[in-house]
């Protein structure tokens, strides 16, 4: 397979990021820690504006209505950008995170929510990285003629390595950005230096239990307390009332930073917290176990076929 990230990625002192879903929680926190760095460039994007008022008003900011479902509102975020940082407009980072999560019961799930879940995790990441891609594999350093690269963090979840009842379309989408992504990341010339980095945070204290979680009518066959997604959402409320192991947006913001700007080569998957990190790795090896277990029926008796 065509290998991905191959060439330590070096973040440029006047770097122009571009984040989605910045009017709460990750895009929020990365959002106020780029406006603290002088010399970087940032496009903070929310589908209202007016939540963005917490950042400053200065040249070096561009505030921008941006709403991933809507090609046309993704057309317009890229054209608003480019008149306002001019001819020496490139694009370096892009940071897609907006999105939210629909829970409850899937068999009760209607066509509309399942299409807007989807819309928003998958196809509007999609059509952000790719306007992206088409401005960072053209964006040259005019001193060197060699290729400036760029950096995509595609915002996952530990949801996008792990399944757990009752987040069905959640996951759907969370999943269908890890694969994409990985083909899209294998399709770059690597001269390109375009970089993709997947971050699968476990429990991040944002708003998702307010306007960032969506709720599926509940179904009266899975009412039972003893239902596993009703187990799951009672021990996840216990972890949310607590905070116990659960990260701050703060937190997941200085880490993307740093793997931007350390120059070093940039891991495609990034498991971000503890939790997320032992769950990936248990479910590595007992993905690893379960091979084991069919390898007679894989391989037709041992046949090799």
């Amino acid at each position: 397979m065509n290998p991905v990230n191959t060439q330590p990625y070096t973040l440029p002192q006047d770097a122009v990021w571009l984040i989605t879903g910045c009017s709460s929680g990750i895009g929020r926190s990365l959002a106020t820690l780029l406006a603290s760095k002088p010399t970087q460039r940032l496009i903070a994007t929310a589908r209202n504006p007016s939540t963005l008022t917490y950042l400053p008003s200065h040249p070096n900011i561009l505030k921008l209505a941006l709403d991933v479902t809507s090609p046309a509102s993704v057309d317009a975020a890229f054209t608003a950008a480019a008149a306002r940082f001019g001819a020496d407009f490139h694009l370096d980072v892009v940071v897609n995170n907006a999105g939210y999560s629909l829970s409850g019961d899937t068999e009760a799930a209607t066509e509309a929510e399942a299409h807007q879940e989807l819309e928003t995790l998958f196809f509007g990441t999609a059509r952000v990285t790719m306007r992206a891609v088409g401005v960072m594999r053209q964006d040259r350093d005019p001193a060197t003629g060699r290729f400036r690269g760029g950096l995509v963090f595609n915002i996952s979840s530990l949801a996008g390595l792990c399944a757990f009842p009752g987040h069905a379309y959640y996951h759907a989408g969370k999943f269908a950005v890890e694969g994409w992504t990985e083909s899209v990341a294998r399709e770059m010339k690597g001269e390109w230096n375009v970089n993709f980095c997947i971050v699968e945070p476990s429990g991040v204290k944002t708003n998702f239990e307010g306007h960032g979680k969506a709720r599926i009518e509940p179904h009266p066959a899975y009412a039972s307390e003893e239902m596993p997604a009703r187990k799951l959402e009672m021990y996840v409320n216990m972890g949310i009332k607590s905070g116990v192991g659960m990260m701050e947006p703060a937190q997941v913001a200085e880490m993307l930073f740093h793997i931007a700007s350390r120059g070093e080569c940039v891991p495609l998957r990034l498991p971000l917290g503890g939790t997320s990190w032992k769950m990936a790795k248990a479910k590595a090896e007992g993905f690893l176990r379960d091979l084991e277990l069919v390898k007679e029926l894989s391989t037709f008796g041992g046949q090799g076929v």
